[in-house]
């Protein structure tokens, strides 16, 4: 069977609006196709995101963005180049988003028709077309009925809604995410820390950073730490209370620099439950052009030197043209 020819009239869903998504999203708006994309959140974004907090903001999921692929590396000049990013002064060749790590996707969805705080909980057939199936009340005048449906979310919450397609919700069966927990914590006063970002062999903490010393960051009185567990200590301490997470977290950042630290004004734990995939799929995208129905994400497209988020952004980008063209 033939795929069903682009037309203006067509209606596309993405479901997930982390990097993946607005990328797949926005490829297919810039081309004129009508996409709604849905997340359980209310902001875009995933990852890609920060925390506000009575310490300040916080960067608390990924901290940077980094190209290993020319395509890449170009969409990253451009975003410079509209002022959406700035060198991160810790290293060559990464880039924080202006004025916080969020303010990129919340950039990236601008025009496109958002419905968020709307958690899809299946997908079902009807006829030609896809019936989206929240979990709670859509609101008034959402259509939710698609001729198309991307879902741009982690494995492991991708398979229950790729059911149609038995072999692209094997496919998402296969990949298994890497937890990773993190801890915010504020200080007072600057801590007798000479270096704003550290990596630890601890069998606890992987990577610790100064967070009010980033491009852009707001100025604050006393000084912000974002801590990122390993996946290994995160996986096996799922369960763990928050503030024992970050009671652990502080006490391996203390052995980390070698410093007794005063205790913070605040501090707070969030895991991110899917933060990376350790073995992503070779092939860029999972597509169903007959029942038109797709799947991206960092789970996809492990090649060409790609990384996390950058697989997310270059995953979600080529299903969307793809689709586009009149897949």
């Amino acid at each position: 069977m033939s795929a069903a020819p682009l037309s203006a009239t067509r209606r596309i869903a993405v479901v997930g609006a982390g990097l993946a998504g607005l990328a797949c999203a926005r490829a297919l708006h810039e081309a004129g196709v009508a996409v709604t994309l849905f997340d359980r959140h209310a902001e875009p974004g995933g990852r890609c995101a920060t925390l506000r907090s009575p310490a300040g903001p916080f960067d608390h999921g990924l901290p940077w963005l980094a190209a290993g692929t020319e395509r890449y590396a170009g969409q990253l000049r451009a975003w410079s180049d509209a002022g959406w990013l700035a060198p991160d002064p810790s290293a060559p060749g990464r880039w924080i988003a202006q004025p916080t790590m969020q303010s990129l996707p919340a950039r990236l969805a601008d025009g496109l028709l958002f419905a968020g705080s709307l958690e899809i909980a299946a997908l079902e057939r009807d006829g030609p077309h896809w019936l989206l199936r929240p979990h709670q009340a859509a609101p008034f005048g959402l259509d939710l009925s698609f001729d198309a449906v991307v879902v741009a979310m982690p494995a492991e919450q991708s398979v229950p809604l790729l059911g149609g397609d038995p072999a692209l919700a094997d496919a998402m069966r296969t990949v298994r995410s890497e937890p990773c927990w993190t801890v915010t914590a504020a200080w007072p006063v600057a801590l007798p820390i000479r270096d704003d970002e550290l990596h630890s062999p601890d069998d606890v903490l992987q990577r610790a950073r100064r967070d009010d010393r980033r491009p852009g960051r707001p100025r604050l009185d006393g000084t912000r730490w974002v801590l990122h567990a390993n996946a290994y200590w995160s996986a096996n301490n799922l369960d763990v209370r928050e503030p024992d997470v970050v009671k652990r977290l502080l006490d391996a950042f203390a052995r980390a620099v070698g410093v007794r630290l005063a205790r913070p004004s605040y501090a707070a734990a969030q895991l991110w439950r899917h933060a990376e995939v350790a073995l992503p799929h070779t092939t860029p995208y999972g597509w169903n052009a007959e029942l038109q129905l797709g799947a991206c994400g960092d789970a996809w497209h492990a090649r060409e030197g790609a990384q996390g988020a950058e697989r997310a952004w270059l995953s979600g980008r080529s299903l969307g043209e793809h689709i586009a063209a009149g897949a």
